[in-house]
């Protein structure tokens, strides 16, 4: 802990953050010291009832007195608050660039699918004219008459040239993708990799008059990984002995007669991270075409039933799926899927895959605002125990905000041995509440600034940490419970105001 102290220290005022603290423990000590000895405490005290000028400074000095060590023991709460705050996320859910790097080269990247491509091209004859100044011409009809008067003749060379023949030749195709989540731990967190199998099913043309020689091309859909169970079928028949390795993808050739139509089937199992994608041709046209996903939630751990607004998003560049169907059960597959006909796009298909509730994620939150919450409180009770005339009680003060930093500490170690962090929650609430009460009420008694004081341990002690958990209320809670204090402590001045004026008529 002291480590974090002198970090965060070092972040405010440099390379003298020891000095600082030291000189900081030693001053506080002696004005609490002073505060505490009865030669200082009778002297305010006489002053005070003689008054003049001397009250007047003295009284000043012994409220900046308290007012120092009551900051001070505020200031140093939160600031243990916040080295918990860090301690806590160094050993729960603090996902790291080292730990997301080594997971995504041990597990495998992120699978950016490519639609199959195929290219034709024929084979012909054509003649090259060769000039004696080693001008080099293909020769077309009418060439040789085109020369100019007394220029010898060329040479004629006969060659063979590979022509490509351009077409749309993918006719139909069916993409079945299966994707079951697997939540990895590496240090403290948990990572969002997923296992897939994909299945395609593609109907290829020749559209082209001609025979031709086709050149096909099967992206893999990563640089990097493990592919299980690689099949490759054409026509029904195992083409493994017909392809050809690069660097990424798998390719194969074969004669294709005047509007053959050859079926090639495709199927892998492997696994990535972070979210899937499939990209068809740019801007080819696609009809009769189907893409169909299914999500599985982990077993183990993460929500069981998927549900698209919750928990899904899209990829830039990416479309929206066409019909979607939430988890129907726990375990039970979400379905996505892309029917088209007659389509010509730029976009791809796929989904960002949902993130899991890091372990001590809503204690992480809460940690983090606590030293917020922890000033507003203490502001909160200096404010109204002024307006209900009670002096400042510094060692009350320092009851309840020791109670309350021990609110925060309980529900972190809890949260160590109990999987329910709504039981931590009620217990670490319960503990600090029922501590406040009993000091208050047997140490103060049935009194209004009693109660109220325990109202304001109740909201700082339950209503402000579940503003901060629910995100999609934190805005609204928090300021309805800024607006509840402002209008209080109004009250209490009007009220104050009120019978002070009564007071003086009387």
């Amino acid at each position: 802990m002291y480590r974090h102290i002198l970090r965060l220290l070092r972040e405010f005022v440099g390379d003298k953050a020891e000095m600082v603290l030291v000189v900081g423990l030693s001053v506080l000590a002696a004005v609490v010291l002073l505060l505490l000895s009865r030669s200082w405490r009778r002297g305010v005290k006489e002053a005070l009832a003689r008054g003049g000028w001397r009250a007047v400074v003295l009284g000043l000095v012994n409220g900046l007195l308290n007012l120092l060590v009551g900051a001070s023991l505020i200031a140093a709460l939160g600031g243990a608050l916040l080295v918990q705050s860090g301690l806590f996320r160094e050993h729960h859910g603090q996902v790291t660039q080292r730990n997301y790097g080594a997971v995504r080269t041990n597990w495998g990247p992120p699978h950016e699918q490519r639609e199959l491509s195929v290219a034709h091209y024929i084979t012909e004859e054509e003649t090259v004219l060769v000039f004696p100044d080693g001008r080099r011409i293909v020769e077309k009809e009418g060439e040789i008459e085109s020369l100019p008067t007394g220029e010898k003749a060329p040479t004629r060379i006969k060659r063979k040239v590979r022509k490509r023949v351009p077409q749309n030749s993918v006719v139909r195709g069916k993409v079945s993708i299966d994707v079951w989540m697997d939540y990895r731990p590496k240090g403290s967190a948990y990572y969002t990799c997923y296992k897939d199998e994909w299945t395609f099913d593609y109907t290829v043309r020749n559209r082209s008059d001609e025979t031709t020689e086709a050149e096909f091309t099967f992206p893999m859909p990563a640089k990097q990984g493990v592919f299980r169970d690689f099949t490759i079928r054409v026509n029904g028949r195992d083409w493994a002995e017909h392809l050809m390795r690069s660097d990424t993808s798998q390719t194969w050739k074969m004669t294709m007669a005047p509007g053959q139509e050859t079926r090639v089937q495709v199927h892998f199992t492997s696994r990535g991270i972070d979210h899937i994608r499939y990209t068809l041709a740019y801007m080819s046209r696609r009809d009769d075409y189907q893409v169909t996903m299914r999500l599985f939630p982990d077993p183990k751990r993460g929500k069981q039933r998927l549900v698209w607004v919750e928990d899904m998003a899209v990829p830039i560049g990416c479309m929206t799926p066409l019909v979607r169907e939430d988890s129907p059960t726990d375990g039970e597959p979400m379905v996505l899927r892309w029917d088209f006909n007659s389509l010509v796009t730029t976009f791809g298909m796929g989904v960002i895959l949902p993130k899991i509730t890091q372990p001590g994620y809503y204690v992480t939150r809460l940690l983090h605002e606590a030293p917020l919450g922890l000033f507003l409180l203490a502001a909160s009770l200096v404010v109204t125990w002024m307006l209900l005339g009670r002096k400042a009680d510094l060692f009350s003060l320092g009851v309840l905000s020791v109670g309350y930093y021990l609110f925060y500490t309980l529900l972190a170690y809890l949260s160590d041995h109990l999987a329910s962090f709504a039981g931590c929650f009620a217990l670490a609430a319960g503990a600090t509440l029922l501590l406040a009460a009993l000091y208050l009420w047997l140490g103060w008694g049935r009194t209004f600034a009693a109660s109220q004081t325990v109202a304001l341990m109740v909201a700082f002690a339950v209503y402000y940490p579940l503003a901060v958990v629910l995100d999609d209320y934190t805005g609204l809670m928090t300021q309805i419970l800024y607006w509840s204090l402002a209008v209080y402590v109004a009250m209490l001045a009007v009220a104050r105001l009120w019978h002070g004026r009564r007071a003086v008529e009387a």
